[in-house]
């Protein structure tokens, strides 16, 4: 699997470099991870790693049509990792690499304004496309397990009349960016995403995923339908809030399940309070993986995570994007059945990111 994709990063480093400009860049992680789990004596966890890193190429082919390529790698023990709907955990003492995007898009084909994206591309769910790791911690939508990032398929994104927002509509395998082939079903997922922006400083909307999975025990497949509701604030200086409520119904038969999330994070920029180039994050996480079971019995895996975190940035590009940053992170998770052990977590990471363009 490993020469397929070295194999696959080198036709596309020649086509790249075939075409008018292409741009290179690469994002690196470097995280130190403290982690107690209530009633312990020592940590759980206490030690460095590499978390991730990307490697992206953006050829540019013409003035309407672009691509974009990105490697994720890693290089980490005992890695938990997404798949679809599903987590697997697997052990790596070396390198793990995964193609994260190899899309195109064709802008202003199809009408004025709209893009079509064919390839490994964004899930245009919650705010889980848009998100730049203000936390530490994952996207809620990428946490709890309703959307994977990115999905092989094709869509069409816009904007809406007078600038009154954004639209996105996609159908996808729905497995997600981590199976391919074998692992995929005949189902499709279908996509619908829809952003309005009223009034300058507040932007609200939602998203909607119908899905099924093939199921070999049973004579039906599962239905899937997901939803997100999000909503953005930026109105007061300096403060950036965000929310977004997300549920999940699984249907089975006569059997039928509902996980929902709701998620609340504020931002604010320190920059013009202190004079250094900051941001305080707060994030309270609700999650209830099965609504239909109290919360507080045994069985249930409902918890909320708070998190309180602050991001300095070092350095920045000519554009104002942030080019060295280090990100702090504390975490508390709480159990909503008393007999779980709560968990607290430390996490303080260096982001580094550099780019240049081939001619």
């Amino acid at each position: 699997m490993r020469k397929r994709v070295i194999f696959l990063v080198l036709i596309i480093m020649l086509v790249s470099i075939a075409s008018a400009e292409t741009k290179l860049s690469m994002e690196l992680w470097n995280r130190w991870t403290y982690k107690i789990v209530d009633g312990a004596d020592d940590a759980s966890t206490n030690g460095f790693s590499f978390n991730r890193g990307y490697f992206r190429l953006e050829p540019v082919f013409s003035g309407n049509i672009k691509g974009r390529f990105n490697l994720d790698f890693f290089s980490r023990e005992d890695s938990e990792v997404e798949i679809g709907e599903e987590t697997d955990s697997i052990s790596n003492e070396g390198a793990g690499l995964k193609i994260k995007y190899a899309y195109l898009d064709f802008s202003n084909y199809l009408w004025k304004d709209a893009t079509f994206t064919f390839g490994l591309m964004k899930t245009y769910f919650g705010t889980i496309y848009s998100s730049e790791y203000e936390t530490i911690d994952k996207d809620p939508a990428d946490k709890y397990k309703f959307s994977a990032s990115t999905d092989y398929g094709f869509g069409i994104s816009g904007y809406l009349p007078q600038g009154f927002g954004t639209y996105n509509v996609a159908v996808y395998n729905g497995e997600g960016y981590k199976k391919t082939g074998g692992n995929i079903d005949t189902n499709m997922a279908y996509l619908l995403n829809l952003r309005i922006v009223p009034v300058v400083g507040l932007e609200v909307g939602g998203s909607y995923v119908m899905d099924k999975v093939y199921n070999e025990d049973a004579d039906d497949d599962k239905e899937i339908n997901k939803m997100a509701g999000v909503a953005r604030f930026t109105m007061l200086p300096n403060l950036d809030l965000r929310a977004q409520y997300l549920t999940r119904t699984e249907k089975l038969g006569d059997s039928e399940k509902t996980v929902n999330a709701i998620s609340i994070m504020p931002m604010i920029n320190l920059a013009d309070l202190t004079n250094i180039d900051m941001e305080l994050v707060l994030r309270y996480d609700m999650y209830d993986d099965d609504a239909d079971l109290d919360d507080d019995v045994e069985g249930s895996g409902a918890y909320d995570t708070m998190i309180a975190g602050v991001n300095y940035f070092m350095m920045r590009d000519s554009k104002n994007a942030p080019k060295l940053w280090v990100q702090a992170n504390y975490s508390m998770k709480n159990y909503k059945y008393e007999e779980k052990d709560d968990e607290s977590e430390m996490l303080v990471q260096l982001r580094w990111k550099f780019s240049g363009v081939i001619d």
